[in-house]
């Protein structure tokens, strides 16, 4: 019989293109990560992976189930959540950086609570880490990967990049970047804390790397004042894209160096051990990755 911990195991083997990560991913072995993949194909009669040192790929008859594979998954998913919508109760404590928090997320948490509304949120909105082994947060919501390994990380958008962008005020003004090199010359908004500066862009082309070094006349350890400031014609920003993609679309902000690629800046679910990780945080997460995708 068919087991849909082996489609879930497919299914993000062909999202990671590696065993070894969806072990990771999942904490289990890269064994038992084989070996659901070989389960499944032997049900199916019929191999769905082709299996490299590096990578994975997807056999013709890997390309024609998968989509049934995804379908499956989100079916039980919201059959789950029909289950055990209105029996999750209890409070989440959540951290978020301020400009998330503030522009994206509050429309989400919004709409989590009304389908789990026996919850009670608690949000803080902070650009820095927060302190989870002092019991005061349950779980953060940070960009990149926390400085604490011994904290697990669990994804909510794995190919979140930085936009470089300015106001059309701005670029009317004191012209648009054409190269990284081309920054020294402008007043670049940067991110500043207690003991980091965020003072180097980095960007790619082809197989190469720009690494810049930027300054600016007003620096913020906010990152939501960081946009407002740029939004108002004062300057370049490099921010996450979830960030500033409503001022894009509006209008507000011109996306620049188009022909570069942008560091990369995913979004997770933070959380001190794995045990943390219980109901309510299961169906946040769930909920998040949903109403986050592109």
């Amino acid at each position: 019989m068919m087991k849909f911990f082996d489609v879930r195991i497919f299914v993000l083997a062909c999202e990671l293109k590696n065993l070894s990560a969806v072990a990771r991913e999942l904490s289990i072995t890269p064994a038992a990560t084989s070996a659901a993949v070989k389960r499944l194909e032997a049900e199916l009669n019929t191999r769905l992976l082709q299996r490299s040192t590096r990578s994975l790929t997807l056999t013709q008859s890997g390309r024609n189930f998968l989509p049934y594979a995804l379908k499956a998954l989100k079916n039980l998913d919201i059959g789950k959540r029909a289950v055990l919508g209105d029996k999750l109760k209890g409070s989440i404590t959540l951290s978020v950086p301020s400009d998330l928090g503030r522009n994206t997320l509050l429309s989400c948490l919004m709409d989590f609570q009304l389908y789990h509304p026996d919850i009670n949120l608690k949000v803080k909105l902070s650009d820095k880490y927060a302190d989870f082994y002092s019991q005061t947060v349950d779980v953060g919501l940070r960009y990149g990967e926390p400085e604490d390994s011994a904290l697990v990380c669990l994804p909510i958008l794995r190919n979140a990049v930085r936009e470089l962008c300015a106001s059309p005020d701005y670029l009317t003004r004191y012209g648009t970047p054409k190269t990284p090199e081309d920054l020294v010359k402008h007043n670049c908004l940067h991110f500043y804390s207690d003991d980091m500066l965020n003072s180097h862009w980095r960007f790619f082309k082809d197989t190469s790397t720009v690494s810049v070094k930027v300054s600016g006349n007003h620096l913020s350890d906010d990152g939501d004042y960081l946009r407002l400031l740029a939004v108002k014609g004062m300057g370049i920003v490099y921010k996450t894209c979830l960030d500033v993609r409503e001022d894009i679309a509006a209008g507000r902000l011109v996306s620049l160096l188009p022909d570069y690629r942008k560091e990369k800046s995913p979004l997770n679910m933070v959380v001190a051990h794995r045990k943390s990780f219980d109901n309510n945080l299961v169906a946040l997460r769930e909920f998040l990755v949903e109403a986050l995708k592109p």
